[in-house]
């Protein structure tokens, strides 16, 4: 088990850790955190090449059961940890240097809440309180005249995989449209509720922040390992999006071209 002191016990033998933040919902202590919950841990390093290729250090903390390394969102090295007790951990291996950074302005990630773990020279006095909110960036015309387009060549390839019969290929494709779509939910949602409406991340609470009746429309958008079922879904899918749309034009007075929907979804019918 993952517990404060022996974070900050560990690191403390460590001389490049300088310090220790924690984020995500063990962070915020907003009620949102339960069993499952990760801890999303940053080490603030002066040597993060260190961890780059290093799989081992971990275990340190606890017996590992899989261990997965990746690049991170400041291009640092990133290891995503489960030990055999079942506790999940992601951690991010970032230079000091960021310190500098994030005092200038926090981050979204770092708005939502942050707490500290260890701080050996006192550095994290130099952060700005977390408000408890992001700042969002507001949807521009170009941003969501490239989302439409995407949305429309994407779903244009079902029908042609389906009618090879291709129906892995078609799961994968149709799951871009997911994406896609998700993001227009979130604009949509921002756009009808409040343009600083929280939307979370990766449909994150989706059911509380979406826009009325948009949660309720998103089960006919999912089918099965099937022919028919994925044409159904793919077509409602289709058909949200093009809602969704418009009323994101009309809203922020942004021109939109039907004509990819008229040729488009007709294929898709069931």
């Amino acid at each position: 088990m993952i517990t404060e002191a022996g974070l900050a016990g560990w690191a403390a033998g460590r001389a490049d850790i300088r310090l220790v933040l924690r984020t995500g919902s063990r962070a915020r202590r907003d009620g949102t955190a339960d069993a499952f919950s990760d801890h999303d841990i940053e080490l603030f390093t002066t040597d993060p090449d260190a961890y780059a290729d290093d799989a081992d250090w971990p275990a340190e903390l606890g017996p590992v059961l899989v261990s997965v390394g990746l690049d991170g969102p400041w291009d640092n090295p990133a290891r995503l940890v489960l030990f055999t007790d079942g506790v999940k951990a992601d951690f991010q291996v970032v230079p000091l240097a960021l310190v500098e950074e994030l005092a200038g302005e926090l981050d979204d990630l770092h708005e939502r809440g942050y707490e500290v773990l260890y701080d050996p020279d006192g550095l994290a006095a130099r952060l700005p309180a977390p408000t408890g909110r992001p700042r969002p960036e507001p949807v521009t015309e170009s941003d969501f005249r490239e989302l439409c387009a995407e949305f429309w060549f994407e779903i244009a390839h079902l029908p042609r995989y389906l009618a090879r019969g291709e129906l892995w290929v078609v799961q994968s494709r149709d799951w871009t449209t997911k994406e896609l779509l998700q993001t227009l939910v979130e604009w949509h949602a921002q756009a009808v509720r409040g343009a600083d409406l929280d939307v979370w991340h990766g449909g994150t609470r989706m059911r509380e922040w979406a826009a009325p009746g948009v949660w309720e429309r998103l089960p006919e958008t999912f089918g099965g390992f099937d022919a028919e079922g994925a044409r159904r879904a793919a077509h409602a899918t289709g058909v949200l999006f093009a809602e969704l749309a418009r009323e994101v034009a009309k809203i922020h007075d942004f021109p939109y071209d039907p004509a990819p929907e008229t040729a488009i979804l007709p294929q898709l019918t069931p």
